[in-house]
């Protein structure tokens, strides 16, 4: 299913919030070949690095530093942790669960000690960025 109007509204907020100073790349629903099964987050943040245009690459390997999903209306939370859980396997070391309805992000740096956010700031200490919900939400 493709992403709803919302759902891609909010991918572009949250790149745009969590790289103001461009010092990752983001990629927006690349596929990530994790162990033979592909996976395609909606975000997928990397350390900088250079993008070679003349030969692209149709599936990453390497695991990103953070991923990014966003809850559609025909997801259930479950789907999303289980999927964490295989992105921590992988060696993601930070995941956030996006929430469109309540304006929530949840924060995972394991599966077992997620931390919601509904208001004001947060600091993802793996990419060490300060982010406003007003930024993502408003």
């Amino acid at each position: 299913m493709s992403p709803s109007y919302n759902h891609s509204y909010l991918a572009y907020r949250i790149a745009k919030a969590v790289d103001r100073d461009e010092k990752y790349n983001i990629h927006i629903e690349m596929t990530l070949d994790i162990g033979g099964t592909d996976y395609i987050p909606d975000i997928a943040l990397y350390e900088k690095q250079r993008i070679d245009f003349l030969h692209d690459k149709i599936k990453a390997e390497e695991p990103p530093i953070l991923i990014v999903e966003i809850l559609s209306a025909t997801q259930a939370v479950n789907e999303i942790t289980d999927k964490f859980e295989i992105y921590f396997k992988a060696g993601v070391p930070s995941c956030w669960l996006v929430i469109p309805p309540t304006k929530t992000i949840v924060l995972f740096h394991d599966i077992h000690h997620p931390v919601s956010y509904s208001t004001g700031h947060f600091t993802d200490s793996t990419i060490s960025v300060d982010i406003s919900l007003q930024d993502i939400f408003e």
